[in-house]
């Protein structure tokens, strides 16, 4: 499970990378909405980051 935490934060790290390169977010608008776009990534990660799935155990349906 660690490790899909890692790919999903490199993801994410690659898709604003994008954003931030493409030639629409140099405008205003194009600006605040890659800030808000990272907001939201960022409060996602801090409020809902620590939960966890409870493991099933074997032999279970």
């Amino acid at each position: 499970m660690r490790a899909f935490s890692r790919v999903t934060l490199f993801g994410l790290l690659i898709v604003l990378i994008g954003l931030a390169e493409s030639t629409y977010s140099h405008s205003a608008s194009g600006v605040v909405q890659l800030f808000l776009f990272s907001l939201f990534v960022s409060l996602g990660f801090l409020l809902f980051g620590a939960q966890r799935f409870e493991a099933k155990p074997p032999g279970t349906p």
